[in-house]
C-alpha cells in the first residue's frame, strides 16, 4: 500500500472510557520565527510526528503564555477541499495583554512576520502549527473596553494549504529543547 492511497487502517470507534478526550490547551506554548528553523523532518516511521532543528547560534523559541480559563481560544483547524488534494487551514489565536510603547516593536513583528507555534494540548500532545506554510497574521484587534481581552490585542495567525496539517512534536523533551539556544559546533 502506497502512502498516497489514503486508506483507513484501523477501526474508528466511539468513546474510549480508558482514555476520554480532553478539550483545550495548556496556557504556555511556543512561538518560533520561521526563519529561525534550520530544518524539520518527520520522525522515522511516523507520518505526523516531527523533529524541528533551530539555526545554531540563533534565537530560541519564545514562550507565549495565555491567561484565563480558555487559553488559545479560537485556535482551530479546518479542511479545505481542493481540486487534486484537500488541505488544512490552521488558525491560531492569542491575546497579548501588554500595551506599553516597548510592546509596539513586538506587535509590528507579529503583524508582519512568519511563525510556527507549538501548543501543548490538555491530553499531553504538543501540536505544531505553521510548519508547512508558515503562520501569518491575518487579524489584530484591540478594543479598549473588551472584558475578554482586558484592552489587549487579539491576534489571529493563519496557515493556509497545509498538506498534512496536523503535526506533533514527539514529547515534552522535544518541546523543552526548542527553548534552549543551539550551540554551533
Amino acid at each position: 500500500m502506497a502512502l498516497c492511497d489514503y486508506l483507513i487502517a484501523a477501526d474508528i470507534t466511539g468513546y474510549d472510557c480508558e482514555n476520554p478526550p480532553i478539550k483545550g490547551a495548556e496556557p504556555t506554548g511556543l512561538l518560533i520565527n520561521r526563519a529561525d528553523i534550520d530544518t524539520w523532518s518527520l520522525l522515522a516511521g511516523e507520518q505526523f510526528k516531527v523533529k524541528i532543528d533551530l539555526v545554531c547560534g540563533g534565537p530560541t523559541a519564545y514562550e507565549v503564555t495565555q491567561s484565563g480559563k480558555q487559553p488559545w481560544n479560537g485556535t482551530q483547524q479546518e479542511m479545505v477541499e481542493g481540486t487534486n488534494q484537500n488541505t488544512i487551514t490552521n488558525t491560531v489565536q492569542m491575546v497579548v495583554l501588554k500595551q506599553d510603547e516597548d510592546w509596539a516593536q513586538q506587535l509590528f513583528a507579529l503583524m508582519n512576520g512568519e511563525f510556527v507555534a507549538v501548543i501543548p494540548n490538555k491530553n499531553g500532545t504538543y501540536q505544531v502549527y505553521g510548519l508547512e506554510a508558515g503562520l501569518h497574521c491575518t487579524g489584530a484587534v484591540r478594543e479598549l473596553y473588551n472584558d475578554d481581552t482586558l484592552s489587549g490585542w487579539q491576534i489571529t495567525f493563519t496557515e493556509e494549504g497545509a498538506a498534512k496539517g496536523t503535526l506533533f512534536l514527539n514529547n515534552k523533551s522535544a518541546f523543552d529543547l526548542l527553548k534552549q539556544a543551539v550551540v554551533c559546533p
